[in-house]
């Protein structure tokens, strides 16, 4: 992959260790209630969930807004898409679409509801994404968007100095690393409003973390970014962690809702 272009090129191709971390790790759960929440969802409602992943959040969705509602997930991995479509068939969820971002069609207009969750960090133009949302928004619709700020990770027993060399070495995984910060002022200049802005900050120290740190140390290994036995030591100090019950990852997300007038 080329390291110019590797930050939307992983989400394309998705090894298959990767892509198992994932469907562990994005099946929902109570701790999201809040998300589902703040989408102040209702019968009926045309919601896309805007990089659905493996589809999970979708799903859950779609149960809100029941069977008079329409749920499209969109994303640009075939894989996600596909094991998504199945697990919606299985369950009987006939209100639910998944489709590739490349042949998403939707009208503008057409939407109650966009969720985007820890997209925005890896698209190509933020303002042109920004922008494409907002028009497909009906006015008086509602965006929530859930990103991560890497430049606020806490990851013990490295310490600052340690955590902050890893993530360095990963940069090429990202369009933009630090874009929690930068989503309200992005969002005002699109022309939302009555933006609200939070932060939430959940504490691991069960090592449930850990996936997010090895999809992290893979990016690593793609480019040589640090030297293999030094990026081995680093991981088993962190599984010795979690053994010894001395680990704490803390990944701030930054939530944001916003309106469009």
């Amino acid at each position: 992959m080329d390291k110019k272009s590797f930050f939307q090129e992983h989400w394309v191709t998705i090894e298959q260790e990767r892509l198992a971390r994932y469907e562990d790790m994005f099946i929902f759960s109570a701790h999201q209630e809040p998300l589902i929440t703040s989408l102040k969802l209702g019968q009926g409602m045309t919601v896309a969930d805007y990089g659905c992943g493996p589809g999970f959040m979708a799903m859950e969705i779609a149960r809100r807004v029941g069977p008079t509602g329409k749920v499209y997930g969109l994303d640009i991995n075939h894989q996600f898409l596909d094991r998504a479509a199945q697990r919606g068939r299985d369950e009987g969820i006939t209100q639910l679409q998944f489709i590739h971002l490349d042949r998403a069609s939707l009208a503008a207009h057409s939407l109650d509801r966009l969720f985007c969750k820890n997209v925005l960090e890896y698209v190509p133009d933020l303002q042109k994404t920004l922008t494409e949302q907002f028009s497909l928004l009906r006015p008086g619709g509602l965006i929530e968007i859930i990103d991560s700020d890497w430049g606020f990770v806490i990851v013990e027993p490295w310490g600052e100095e340690i955590t902050r060399a890893f993530f360095a070495a990963a940069a090429p995984a990202f369009k933009e690393p630090h874009i929690g910060r930068k989503l309200y002022a992005a969002l005002r200049q699109v022309g939302y409003e009555n933006i609200n802005v939070q932060i939430s900050a959940a504490v691991d120290t069960s090592g449930g973390g850990i996936g997010v740190i090895k999809n992290m140390a893979s990016y690593i290994r793609q480019f040589d970014a640090l030297p293999g036995h030094q990026l081995g030591q680093m991981l088993a100090q962190l599984e010795q962690a979690i053994t010894d019950r001395t680990f704490c990852f803390v990944l701030p997300q930054f939530v944001i809702t916003a309106i469009k007038p």
